[in-house]
């Protein structure tokens, strides 16, 4: 008995599969190719075809006034940098500095001045480890150069 139970089952629930497949489902899309630049087709699913747009940005009075605000404001960024030169000569630390530059092109040099003395910095560094690494190239150039935490520039991205 209960072989037929499930032998009737099966057959209802083939039925319901068939009747399933039968119906009126659409028809798919057809799949369109376009010829790209190796020449040969390729399968998109979008328009081949570019039409030119107009993008429009709809924007809040508040939200144009807070950017215009960001803008003009100095970011500070706090990191560290470090110093290779101190001292009261302006020329020896502008010495200094021309001659890390040429030296070290890649790595921006800062002179800056706080009475009575003129001070070398070099580097944007947003952590002490990357400061120790600098610190390590360049103390056999600088011997007596160590890490400071200053207000640094924001890294330059990749060109």
């Amino acid at each position: 008995m209960s072989f037929m139970r499930s032998a009737v089952a099966l057959v209802g629930l083939c039925s319901t599969v068939i009747l399933f497949a039968q119906s009126s489902l659409p028809d798919p899309a057809p799949i369109r190719t376009a010829t790209v630049a190796h020449g040969r087709p390729s399968a998109v699913d979008t328009p081949t075809t570019a039409t030119p747009g107009q993008v429009t940005i709809h924007e809040d009075e508040k939200v144009k006034a807070l950017m215009a605000d960001y803008t003009k404001r100095e970011h500070v960024l706090k990191g560290y940098r470090v110093q290779v030169f101190l001292n009261a000569d302006r020329k020896q630390a502008e010495a200094i500095r021309a001659q890390f530059l040429q030296k070290h092109p890649e790595t921006p040099a800062y002179l800056s001045y706080q009475a009575p003395n003129f001070k070398v910095r070099v580097g944007d560094l947003l952590t002490r480890l990357e400061g120790e690494k600098l610190r390590a190239e360049l103390k056999a150039e600088f011997p007596g150069c160590y890490i400071v935490p200053d207000e640094i520039e924001l890294p330059r991205l990749p060109e």
